[in-house]
């Protein structure tokens, strides 16, 4: 009885993990401009035109709808990288090919400032606003102001940040 209840318990996580993957439909205002197409008589389909896109241009202009071109989508997951945002991939959705928009494994910084603590970590603030703390204790000595780094995505979510000047990578958090 346990294992039945227990497979069930599996099977309706694994379905829910499933469906938040999927990305959101279109919106009402959207799908009503969509749906003139299929009007076959031009004056007809003219007027469904005008009133569906005076509804869309009213839900834009009132915030409730937020149009998003795919070079605006890929700047916000720039910097966003490093955060856990779980929904921004399904937000931004695919790129039209149905194919999902790859996810950033690893980026180039410079850094700005290093602010170094009592326990021997580090906290590195980068040219393009980043902020990443060290969370190991190795010692970053290479890292300068004015260093090239790489931070890219480690095993179970975590970062690893290489210095260009050499070293051991240092495992980091985006803090900010």
């Amino acid at each position: 009885m346990r294992v039945v209840l227990a497979s069930l318990c599996f099977v309706a996580i694994a379905a829910g993990a499933a469906s938040a993957q999927e990305p959101p439909g279109n919106p009402a205002v959207l799908d009503q401009v969509y749906a003139c197409s299929s009007i076959a008589e031009q004056a007809a389909r003219l007027a469904c035109y005008d009133g569906a896109v005076g509804r869309l241009r009213e839900a834009q202009s009132s915030g409730n709808l937020v149009a998003v071109d795919r070079q605006q989508a890929e700047t916000v997951e720039r910097e966003a990288f490093g955060f856990s945002l779980p929904s921004l991939p399904r937000l931004f959705g695919n790129r039209g090919d149905g194919a999902a928009s790859p996810e950033i494994a690893e980026m180039a910084l410079e850094i700005d400032r290093v602010s170094r603590r009592n326990d021997g970590t580090a906290t590195f603030y980068m040219t393009n606003g980043q902020v990443w703390t060290q969370i190991d204790n190795e010692n970053a000595r290479n890292v300068r102001p004015g260093g090239q780094v790489t931070v890219r995505r480690a095993t179970l979510g975590s970062f690893l940040m290489s210095v260009e000047a050499g070293g051991p990578a240092l495992r980091v958090r985006r803090a900010q």
